[in-house]
């Protein structure tokens, strides 16, 4: 099963503290208008923030830290709508700008972490691996539990993506441990977290627990961000999944056909996740015998996920020193 939530488990330690939120005209300093790109990001409004963050890297205005970070959230944007020749591109000047400097080892992890992402969407988990890898030992270098946590995580999800739950049982177990040592959590990671020990029960074949790890996290996302948000439209689509692999098609239909609506809202009609959320809701609706309605919804995603090859990051590549 597709895991969503990868959008879930990019959230950055290093901009929980500077990057707030912050009135558009009081807006003064590099710094501030970078704060204001990434709340936008974090507000399910990726459209705007690159607007931001283009104009904000075009004045050449930024120090090299600042900098890197931006192309980082610039990255993470244009991932969200779909992008992703430019998401490639922006992770990789991130990478290049962060892996220098001395004394940031935690915004190099976290451009790496972030940069794997984009390599799970591309459908390319070896690679995806072997930068979160790399990530978790520089946060364990630096004893950064936070950025364990959400590393840790990010792994499990890829090995469930891959069918090996004993691994992404073993990486979830570690991002536990390392959340009940972090202080700077916050309901997007508990979120993560709680819908991988959902995706694991699945796995396991216990269907009431799954429900109830999904329902757990759906209610996070919702008490953060609201209903009108990506992160909880996929929320619904992977509760949706769990009721329907525990025979509950009806409840499961529902769920589903309100994820879609809210990712129909949030996400342009041609983004990959929306795409992958039609196939999945159409596959539900085949289960229940509505095979027509089921081929069409499924027969239109594919062909529009066919038509933007441009957007897929076919031949990802970033610097050698991501992997030594």
């Amino acid at each position: 099963m597709c895991n969503s939530l990868s959008l879930i488990l990019k959230v950055a330690t290093t901009f929980l503290s500077l990057f707030i939120a912050c009135p558009l005209l009081t807006q003064t300093t590099p710094e501030q208008r970078l704060a204001h790109a990434y709340a936008l990001e974090r507000e399910g409004k990726p459209t705007q923030a690159i607007v931001e963050l283009n104009a904000l890297l075009n004045e050449k205005s930024l120090d090299t830290l600042v900098a890197g970070k931006a192309w980082d959230v610039l990255g993470f944007a244009y991932e969200d709508q779909g992008d992703y020749l430019d998401s490639q591109h922006a992770y990789e000047r991130s990478i290049r700008t962060l892996e220098g400097l001395p004394n940031n080892i935690k915004d190099y992890a976290m451009a790496l972490d972030d940069f794997g992402g984009l390599y799970v969407d591309a459908w390319q988990p070896e690679l995806a691996v072997r930068l979160r890898q790399k990530a978790f030992g520089l946060y364990e270098k630096i004893s950064d539990h936070a950025g364990m946590t959400r590393a840790s995580t990010n792994l499990a999800g890829i090995a469930f993506t891959r069918q090996k739950p004993n691994e992404g049982r073993k990486y979830l177990e570690r991002a536990v441990k390392e959340a009940q040592l972090a202080n700077d959590l916050d309901s997007d990671d508990l979120a993560a977290i709680a819908s991988m020990q959902g995706w694991l029960a699945q796995l396991d074949g216990d269907r009431e627990i799954s429900v109830s790890r999904y329902k757990q996290s759906l209610d996070l996302m919702l008490k953060r961000h609201g209903e009108e948000h990506p992160f909880v439209g996929w929320g619904y689509m992977l509760l949706g999944k769990a009721h329907a692999d525990a025979g509950d098609f009806t409840t499961a239909l529902a769920e589903m056909d309100q994820g879609r609506a809210i990712l129909g809202r949030t996400l342009d009609s041609q983004n990959p996740k929306y795409l992958t959320a039609e196939i999945a809701y159409s596959q539900v609706l085949d289960a229940t015998g509505a095979h027509l309605e089921a081929a069409r919804i499924k027969t239109s995603a594919e062909r529009r996920l066919k038509e933007a090859p441009s957007r897929r990051c076919s031949n990802c590549t970033i610097s050698a020193a991501a992997f030594q």
